[in-house]
């Protein structure tokens, strides 16, 4: 819980960076005045709910200039109507739209928090994917492959919903002729769900998440991860002669089996101590897959590995 004086403390030494947010936004200073005294309403109302933290505080002053600018825009009409050209809407077209725009908003209530958010500001709020990147405090990379990710599991949706119904139906039957079991069919790893995907030609799933509801793990557990760490390490001799030192961060993708790809170093003090690590990790057992909405998907992964002289 944040004290008066702290957030008094917090407001005066961020009151320049909160300014200069305004002034980009709007290029005045009395709009910019307004948002710094919105942003202070609104952070001390959430203060004892929340941890206050500079960036926490900029993403509320985001929030403030983006609210403040929706509400100053002006709607436009066509000053001549006679060059417009009208197309009726049929009661049919208008039952389908909103049944479309509710089937939409339900599937995107369906995905992680984290991702429908960033899709938000992305496409509702009209930011940047720089701006999301500073708003929700994470990288600009990570904003493009959530907007992607969520672009592609929409248009995976869209095909599945309006895929004419009779293909499926006839294939169910062949299975059941085939004599392959209906619970094939409802498991989400099924053989016979791949191979009606196959022939509906509805895409597999190949993107690379960071965020997913189940994220992959260690067989095991932690304890078990970190004993096969120091069984397997070796603290290379030219970076102990030389002293060399620090934590190094290893990325790698899960993939749906299990299997380990894509190791990379994201952080290290030394190319020694990465080679080793990376060398260490590749030899690592399959992993527990991540989940999302009930399937095995490929993700990213960052471990830290930290290397002390004694």
């Amino acid at each position: 819980m944040m004290t008066e004086q702290a957030y008094k403390e917090m407001v005066e030494r961020m009151r320049p960076r909160l300014m200069q947010m305004g002034r980009e936004f709007f290029g005045s200073d009395t709009e910019a005045e307004e948002v710094v005294q919105e942003t202070c309403i609104r952070a001390w109302n959430v203060r004892n709910k929340a941890t206050l933290t500079d960036a926490y505080l900029m993403r509320i002053a985001r929030n403030c200039c983006v609210s403040m600018w929706r509400g100053q825009r002006v709607e436009v009409e066509l000053a001549d109507d006679s060059h417009a050209a009208i197309t009726e809407v049929t009661p049919q077209e208008e039952v389908e739209e909103r049944e479309n725009s509710e089937w939409l908003r339900g599937r995107l209530k369906r995905l992680p928090k984290a991702e429908r958010e960033v899709w938000q500001l992305f496409y509702d709020e009209g930011l940047t994917v720089e701006e999301i990147a500073e708003t929700r405090g994470i990288s600009v990379a990570s904003v493009r492959n959530t907007i992607s990710s969520v672009r592609n599991t929409l248009r995976t949706a869209l095909r599945r919903r309006f895929f004419d119904m009779r293909h499926l139906i006839a294939f169910v039957l062949l299975a059941l002729v085939s004599g392959i079991a209906v619970a094939a069919i409802i498991h989400p790893n099924g053989m016979v769900r791949g191979a009606i995907e196959h022939v509906l030609g509805i895409p597999k799933d190949t993107t690379v998440y960071r965020v997913v509801e189940v994220m992959p793990s260690y067989p095991g557990d932690m304890e078990a991860f970190y004993k096969f760490l120091a069984q397997q390490m070796h603290y290379p001799k030219e970076a102990l002669e030389n002293g060399i030192e620090g934590r190094v961060v290893v990325s790698f993708v899960v993939e749906e089996d299990g299997r380990l790809t894509h190791f990379e170093a994201v952080s290290s003090p030394s190319p020694l101590l990465s080679n080793e690590a990376i060398r260490v990790l590749r030899q690592m057992p399959r992993w527990n897959p991540a989940k999302r909405m009930g399937r095995n998907v490929r993700c990213q992964y960052n471990i830290p590995v930290m290397f002390r002289l004694k």
